[in-house]
């Protein structure tokens, strides 16, 4: 059956040889990480020389085993490709998927064996396909292959802690091995099973009463101890690596006290049919059995107490954000814990189906009536639009209680049923996937071009060494050594791509590229700091660094040499295209002569008070020739580059006078609504950067009816123009009410608060920018900013006034303040930039450590744009955090001998408490055997 449902889901994508790569994480994460790691694997069983812990390819630099723990260290089914050739990696990140589907069917039968001790095929295959092919494995099966894991790890969890306190007969040894795998596999998931298996336990002893065992608490308190100890030496690194990223920095449950009012009204048909964009990660997608079996349990409490308690505390944990979010690991109110919830409700399926004779009329009562509820709840989610996804589950939810009917007195409908549950689990895999093999609109690529992008990453230059530019210019090859530069390069699907965000990001990852950008789950959260102190617009958890702005001084000061990007996209203002031009994978290369070294003695010194109480535009001004640091008392007073940042005078409207900032109180009613500004002329803003300043931003959102309001007067603003116009026929079909009430029917599912987000859209000369500010729905970037700074790009036209146009997507109230900055990049910029590269400071960078010379003057601090970490010590100077974000060093007067060591954080404790976890597994072991044999010859 396993065959069956797999091929039928999987073969038509190997007959057209698309992949199982989704373009957004799965290219942009899994895939580049998976090929590091098998070259990291290739490496290490050739040589015996491990990786090293600080890797320059991650971003602007960052923590090898903090940022892969997530993805490869710690999964098991990633040490395969070990044994592989870097040229099938593809096919190997495929295989496992198919791997891990298998390993997860398996440990739901443990589980079947050991709570239920029914051994029945059909009945077992049955609640096998419930487990595995929910909605969870539809959405994660493509877009994270990893999150099969404990869908494989959680089953034999929960039966190695009820082996565990057994009174009768009790085995500590796989409580042991499970509790090291959950937490060596990831720890993120680790905290949802560790919260899921504390509910077990805590039902298990207390509907038993074997918590007044003290044998049991003491073999329970042990084994766990030393199955923590274990995994140590991954776990503990990536804790405190989450601790000091960018995602410790959210708010508890988004801020939500309770969802929005369609979240509850689409709760009940979202836990049969799987939506498109799932809910606050609420997937669903159970098998109609699974629900169906559900009712059996509560109805039978007292027979089923365990399983009844786990049901009702689950319905508690969905119906509230504080439930998520504490699942979540404290953060957004995130539901993906909902795989395990998969466990209670197929063993539950397997319970029904061994008695099926115990149900009676009044089961198949509750199962209309629910089924009602259900049926009602998707055609508000569906907006009363019966389309075939809504059409195809209703049949199977009928056809399901038939199956079950028939089964009681027929064995052949137990086999009917099996047929059943296998066509509903493959529509559920099948129903977010309709387009995967429509090239126009698939989300996968290719095999082909999946190696393509894959082989095309040899291309790019290495930062560190010219001889590559040579090369491509067709000179000498002369490799002469530089200090580490950095690159940008533009996503490698094209800027108009429809996947969002950073499509390829981390391809580059395995090129000779040093790529500024990086989207990973772990980020650096001191880098971070300082992209929130300049206001970047796009800078996110994930994505901390995104493309900067293309923010011209900042691109600069971060090393930033090559910048590759794509014909609809553009460059920061200094860097200019390569004579002759060069093209690398169809991607344009320039690059700057003012980029700033890796390590330099910058002027002056700006205290961290006088940073933050600047404007975003002055703090960037700072980083060009300043160190922004409280380690030294003295502080310059007035900073050369920051001075030449102007205010350009603005106005609302042309009746206004001209002022340095205006505030907005900004209502559209429909879609056609703008505001604006207008600029001041001013010759003296050539060969400036612009800066849309925005301040004090909040939305309050339109409710409903405002919202229909909104779209019908679009809609009538709309049907005059287009009847206003001479050359086109009247269009006697307008109809305002019509409208208004077909609007409110598709939007049904939208009724309640708006938790979503908007963008604010302007633009100048030409240059549009958009800013998203994400909405308490989005769970793993949202990120509410009150400040950002668009950049506008090289101030052209200068002696006439510019207008920028303030468009925003959704309707309610917008408050804000705007200014508009001026940052040179022309002499002025040049200028500092040459003071820095003349003052470099050359570092040797070698495996886990920097060793460099430089002789300093009194109070001098060394600027590096080396990503600040606690692991960064030195025993010759005091390493410091300067710039919110960057690793600098404190000078004394002469010559100073640098050593920058880097050691991942809790790396060598974690090295310690594993050993000692294995030395108590050891001793553990040896008292067991001990006592068997004392045993077996007192017998």
């Amino acid at each position: 059956m396993f065959l069956i449902v797999v091929g039928t889901i999987l073969l038509p994508y190997w007959f057209t040889d698309t992949s199982l790569i989704w373009q957004a994480d799965g290219l942009s994460q899994h895939l580049p990480a998976l090929i590091h790691w098998q070259k990291d694997l290739h490496h290490l069983l050739a040589t015996g020389d491990w990786p090293s812990q600080w890797n320059f390819q991650i971003g602007l630099g960052s923590d090898y085993y903090q940022t892969f723990a997530y993805y490869t260290l710690g999964d098991i089914f990633s040490y395969g490709a070990a044994f592989i050739s870097s040229k099938h990696v593809v096919s190997y990140y495929s295989i496992m998927i198919v791997v891990r589907l298998f390993c997860a069917g398996l440990a739901f039968l443990v589980a079947v064996r050991h709570f239920t001790k029914y051994w029945h095929p059909v009945i077992n295959t049955i609640g096998s396909l419930v487990y595995l092919f929910s909605g969870y494995l539809a959405l994660s099966m493509f877009s994270h292959p990893y999150f099969i894991n404990p869908l494989i790890i959680f089953p034999l969890l929960i039966v190695a802690i009820d082996n565990l306190i057994d009174v009768q007969k009790p085995k500590w040894l796989p409580a042991v091995l499970m509790i090291s795998w959950t937490l060596w596999n990831n720890y993120y998931f680790a905290f949802m099973m560790a919260i899921g298996a504390t509910i077990f336990f805590v039902l298990r002893i207390s509907l038993n009463h074997s918590w007044r065992n003290g044998k049991m608490w003491l073999r329970a308190l042990s084994s766990t101890v030393v199955g923590f100890l274990l995994p140590m030496l991954i776990f503990l690194p990536s804790i405190i690596g989450t601790l000091d990223s960018a995602r410790s920095q959210y708010r508890f449950a988004n801020g939500l006290t309770l969802y929005p009012l369609n979240y509850y009204l689409s709760l009940p048909g979202n836990l049969i049919s799987n939506a498109q964009s799932p809910n606050f990660w609420l997937t669903g997608g159970f098998s109609d059995i699974g629900i169906i079996a559900i009712l059996y349990i509560l109805r039978r409490y007292k027979t089923y107490p365990l399983l009844s308690w786990v049901f009702g505390m689950a319905g508690l944990f969905l119906l509230f954000p504080a439930g998520a979010a504490l699942m979540n690991g404290g953060s957004s109110p995130s539901n993906r814990w909902i795989f395990m919830l998969g466990l209670p409700l197929a063993l539950s399926v397997v319970l029904l189906l061994n008695h099926l004779t115990e149900l009676r009329k009044q089961d198949f009562y509750w199962m209309t009536g629910v089924g009602v509820i259900i049926f009602i709840s998707m055609l508000f989610t569906n907006n009363f639009d019966l389309h075939a996804n809504f059409a195809n589950m209703l049949f199977i939810g009928v056809l399901t209680i038939f199956c079950l009917y028939w089964a009681i007195s027929h064995k052949v409908g137990l086999y009917a049923l099996l047929g059943v549950v296998a066509l509903n689990a493959i529509l559920i895999m099948q129903q977010n996937h309709m387009t995967d093999l429509n090239p126009e609109k698939s989300a996968l690529l290719s095999n082909k071009n999946v190696q393509k992008l894959v082989d095309q990453q040899a291309n790019y230059f290495d930062e560190n060494i010219d001889a590559d530019l040579a090369k491509a210019r067709g000179e000498a090859n002369t490799p002469v050594p530089s200090t580490l530069y950095r690159s940008y390069i533009d996503t490698q699907l094209g800027s108009d791509s429809e996947i969002d965000p950073a499509p390829a990001t981390n391809l580059a990852l395995n090129s000779h590229a040093h790529n500024a950008e990086s989207y990973w789950s772990y980020q650096n959260g001191a880098v971070n700091q300082l992209m929130k102190r300049l206001a970047l617009p796009q800078t996110n958890n994930n994505d901390i660094t995104s493309n900067l702005d293309r923010r011209n001084v900042l691109s600069n000061v971060l090393g930033i040499k090559y910048w590759y990007a794509n014909p609809q996209s553009g460059s920061p203002a200094s860097y200019q295209k390569l004579t002759p031009p060069i093209t690398i994978n169809r991607q344009t290369v320039t690059q700057s002569d003012s980029v700033y070294p890796l390590a330099y003695l910058p002027k002056y010194v700006v205290s961290e008070k006088t940073f933050n109480h600047a404007d975003t535009t002055n703090r960037e001004a700072y980083l060009a020739d300043s160190v922004v640091t409280n380690a030294v008392t003295e502080h310059t007073s007035k900073q050369q580059f920051e001075r030449t940042v102007t205010t350009t005078s603005i106005r609302s409207n042309l009746q206004e006078r001209y002022t340095d900032k205006v505030h907005f109180n900004y209502t559209p009613s429909r879609e056609s609504d703008e505001q604006g500004i207008y600029l001041k002329p001013n010759a003296t803003l050539d060969n400036h950067e612009l800066h849309l300043e925005i301040t004090n931003l909040h939305f309050k959102p339109a409710n409903f009816n405002q919202r229909a309001k909104y779209a019908t007067n679009s809609y009538r603003d709309a049907k005059i123009e287009q009847n206003n116009n001479p050359r086109n026929p009247l269009d006697y079909r307008s109809n305002d009410r019509a409208f208004n009430w077909n609007w409110r029917r598709k939007h049904l599912d939208t009724i309640g608060k708006n938790v979503s987000g908007y963008t604010f859209t302007t633009s100048y000369a030409g240059n549009n920018q958009t800013f998203v500010q994400t909405g308490q729905k989005n769970l793993s970037f949202y990120n509410p900013k009150q400040n950002i700074t668009l950049n506008l790009g090289t101030a052209t036209d200068v002696k006439n006034t510019a207008y920028l146009p303030f468009t925003f997507s959704q309707p309610g109230q917008y408050t804000f303040d705007v200014k508009v900055k001026a940052i040179p990049t022309g002499q002025p910029f040049k200028k500092v930039s040459q003071q820095a590269q003349k003052q470099a400071v050359p570092l040797n960078i070698q495996k886990d450590q920097i060793p460099g010379q430089v002789t300093g003057s009194k109070n001098q601090i060394l600027a590096t744009t080396i990503p600040y970490s606690k692991g960064w010590h030195s025993a010759n100077n005091q390493v410091i955090k300067i710039n919110e974000g960057f690793v600098g060093i404190k000078l004394h007067t002469g010559k100073n001998d640098i050593l920058l060591n880097y050691q991942t954080p809790g790396l060598k404790l974690g090295q310690y408490l594993s050993l000692l976890g294995l030395v108590l597994l050891l001793i553990f072991g040896v008292v067991t055997l001990i006592n068997k044999k004392a045993i077996s010859h007192a017998d």
